[in-house]
């Protein structure tokens, strides 16, 4: 993988590369691992990649290529791939398998809000990390884009094609973490009253489930109802 980098253009004259060693044991998994990486690498742009991957096809000029038309159109992206998905139907993706076959569809450039972690690009300027509490080796292409958008960035699928030397196959592992990575998103997101120390304010993707819960009778009758359980139901 790493001479197949260096023949594609990414040469140590102004690339490093940087690794961890489970080789006598999982030290380290992909969400502690990348973020170690995220935080101490001296780059302008963090390639994750997967260590099956040859860039047999596109070399480096095409992916500065691909960075650059992306800056132009949309400066605001921190995280791109070479696959993602947009909701239960579209799919943006261009790589080769172990078949030799070349996937390919969907429209390239395209905003994703999941991508794949066979390649994945970070833009080191966007300050973004994986998710502290969640661990495993699955779904940090995901998490990733999650917390890009809650920060205000875009995650993108681009044209990009490289040899990935397997389709990957989910187990248990996978399952336990997608059913952790639900229940973190699913409470992260719920709707809920939120209070500072000079405003509050009601949050949730209803409109009008919004405007009733702003409205101030709503809220008064919710105050009442917090102060009340919080007076008899909890020891300060």
């Amino acid at each position: 993988m790493v001479n197949s980098y260096r023949d594609a253009g990414f040469t140590e004259a102004d690339c490093e590369y940087r690794y961890v060693d489970n080789i006598e044991g999982n030290n380290f998994d992909a969400y502690e691992g990348i973020n170690l990486f995220l935080n101490n690498a001296d780059a302008e742009y963090v390639i994750i990649s997967h260590q099956d991957i040859l860039l047999s096809f596109d070399k480096r000029n095409i992916l500065d290529e691909r960075i650059e038309e992306l800056n132009k159109s949309d400066s605001n992206w921190a995280v791109l791939g070479n696959a993602g998905t947009n909701n239960l139907y579209l799919t943006s993706m261009k790589v080769t398998q172990q078949d030799r076959i070349c996937y390919k569809s969907g429209v390239l450039p395209s905003k994703v809000q999941s991508l794949d972690e066979n390649f994945l690009i970070v833009k080191k300027s966007a300050n973004i990390a994986l998710s502290r509490d969640l661990s495993g080796f699955h779904l940090y292409g995901t998490d990733i884009c999650f917390v890009a958008e809650c920060l205000g960035y875009n995650a993108y699928a681009v044209d990009f094609n490289l040899l990935h030397l397997s389709h990957g196959k989910p187990g248990a592992s996978f399952y336990s973490l997608a059913r952790t990575f639900q229940n973190k998103y699913t409470n992260f997101f719920r709707s809920r009253y939120i209070k500072t120390t000079i405003t509050s304010f009601y949050i949730g993707s209803n409109p009008f489930v919004n405007w009733l819960m702003n409205t101030l009778p709503v809220k008064y009758a919710c105050r009442l109802y917090y102060k009340y359980k919080f007076k008899f139901f909890r020891k300060y």
